[in-house]
């Protein structure tokens, strides 16, 4: 196994393009931050389509996935170009034979934390797939791509996936993405009411700037939440922890009626339903330990009761929506390949010491907190606060802003937008679509993926320190519980499904 060189990679190293920084951290010895895109297809898909698929679309798209990391004579980290075998990218594990789709479906998830738990070798490029031919609860096989973040970022990703995906009902016509909506237009006052909302608005504007910016300084440094029932109070430094990886699949039409009832944004939604979820898990967890006498134990009681009234989320954005990108059509078209990732953080909406709460106030806290973050200008800084950052401490210095960012921070989130109608890969109809990340320094990581009607929240929990089973039952509860809160017990009973589980 491995790359097979040839003379390409004796080529001038000078030609070689640079690694930026932050690629360079994102596959650094404190961060490794790996994503792994999950397609379930309703047909089975052979290996020789999946080498054909790597050949002929994969590797053409960018040269990133025929490159390693590698040091030129003046110490310059550049993208080496190297011959390669796409048989060595593709692994595909055996299972036992004669199991139930639940049983195979259980193997599947074991084996997304397996391969989640390794790096790639840094003699290879930072890639692979997986193709798993065994059938899952949702499909008859499942294709895995695992990619370093050093390679790009989701909307890059995307561009490979897209490409080569067409719509199951109509192959011959293209998918097809809804509006992006990250800001919210205004309506224009004019006269003397319409420049004192501005004045007021502009002072906002910079306060708000100001306070982010002072508090993306402290968190990329010292300032840090407080141990947690899902922030470990450790320091252990190990990046690939075991990990289980959970979802649940929820009707994106009721997420959409509760954000119109309350004037909130899909992702406002998100966020306080992430929130609500780790509020009943804290409670459940303390009144667990209280009955089972582990209340004895002061420091993990300390850690829940204290813990839940200061955690910051770190959420991570995708910068091209801020540099004239008005579509995800243009993001994915777009030939600006690499990484416009940034990291934004916000306190999560927290009532300590009541399970009883309102779930929809979570959501309206969210919703308040997200305002103050769209106005201000820190999605523009960000990228000078990087560069500055660099030129002032150097790589390891970057590496170690990042690492601080999320370990200081007690979760994180990322989203991605998929299209409007189901999709078919190669010609497979794609029944569901998901990704997770990996190697970072965080004990519950979630991401988001909406597609077609659905709105699908993923997890991954660390094995031995969080109760999987505990947060899982939390997880299919909440939005049935913020739905019912918001529209009542009869809004239910055309049929109509809430959430579906997804394990």
């Amino acid at each position: 196994m491995g790359s097979h060189y040839n003379n390409e990679a004796n080529r001038d190293e000078e030609t070689s393009p640079p690694v930026s920084p932050l690629s360079q951290s994102f596959n650094s010895s404190i961060v490794s931050f790996i994503v792994h895109v999950i397609f379930e297809l309703e047909t089975p898909i052979t290996e020789l389509e999946t080498l054909d698929f790597l050949r002929t679309h994969l590797l053409p798209v960018n040269t990133r996935f025929s490159s390693i990391m590698e040091r030129n004579k003046n110490g310059v980290l550049r993208w080496k170009r190297v011959g390669i075998s796409v048989e060595d990218h593709l692994i595909v594990p055996t299972f036992p034979d004669g199991l139930t789709r639940k049983g195979y479906d259980e193997m599947l998830r074991e084996y997304l934390s397996k391969i989640g738990c390794k790096n790639f070798s840094q003699e290879k490029p930072l890639w692979e797939v997986h193709l798993v031919k065994y059938p899952s609860m949702k499909g008859a096989c499942t294709m895995i791509f695992k990619f370093s973040h050093a390679l790009g970022d989701g909307y890059s990703f995307m561009r490979v996936f897209f490409k080569c995906c067409g719509r199951a009902d109509n192959p011959s016509l293209p998918l097809t993405f809804p509006q992006l909506s990250l800001i919210k237009t205004q309506q224009q006052d004019h006269g003397i009411i319409g420049l004192g909302k501005k004045l007021f608005g502009l002072m906002g504007k910079c306060i708000n700037t100001s306070y982010d910016l002072i508090e993306t300084m402290f968190r990329t440094s010292f300032l840090e939440d407080r141990p947690s029932a899902i922030r470990y109070s450790g320091t252990s430094t190990e990046l690939f922890k075991p990990f289980s990886v959970y979802s649940v699949t929820i009707s994106l039409e009721r997420v959409k009626q509760v954000r119109t009832k309350l004037g909130a944004t899909v992702n406002d939604v998100i966020i306080g339903l992430i929130s609500y979820m780790i509020h009943l898990y804290m409670e459940r967890k303390k009144k667990l330990m209280e009955q089972y006498g582990e209340a004895a134990d002061g420091l993990m009681m300390d850690s829940i009761t204290n813990g839940a009234s200061n955690m910051t989320i770190c959420v991570m954005l995708n910068t091209r929506i801020f540099k004239g990108s008005k579509n995800l059509e243009d993001m994915i078209k777009a030939e600006a390949w690499g990484n416009r990732s940034s990291l934004v953080f916000a306190k999560l909406p927290t009532f300590p010491n009541d399970e009883q709460v309102n779930p929809l106030d979570f959501i309206t806290k969210a919703k308040n907190t997200m305002d103050k973050k769209k106005n201000s200008m820190i999605f523009y800084l960000i990228d000078s606060i990087l560069s500055t950052a660099t030129r002032m401490k150097g790589q390891k210095g970057m590496d170690e802003m990042l690492y601080k960012s999320f370990k200081n921070a007690s979760t994180s989130i990322s989203n991605l937008i998929g299209p409007k109608e189901q999709m078919a890969f190669m010609n497979h109809p794609v029944s569901s679509c998901y990704y997770f990340t990996a190697g970072v320094p965080q004990s519950a990581v979630f991401t988001s993926v909406t597609n077609m009607d659905k709105l699908m929240v993923v997890v991954t929990l660390e094995k031995g320190f969080i109760d999987t089973k505990l947060f899982t039952s939390c997880m299919d509860e909440a939005f049935e519980n913020i739905f019912r809160a918001a529209f009542g017990d009869n809004q239910d009973k055309d049929g109509n499904e809430i959430m579906k589980k997804s394990d």
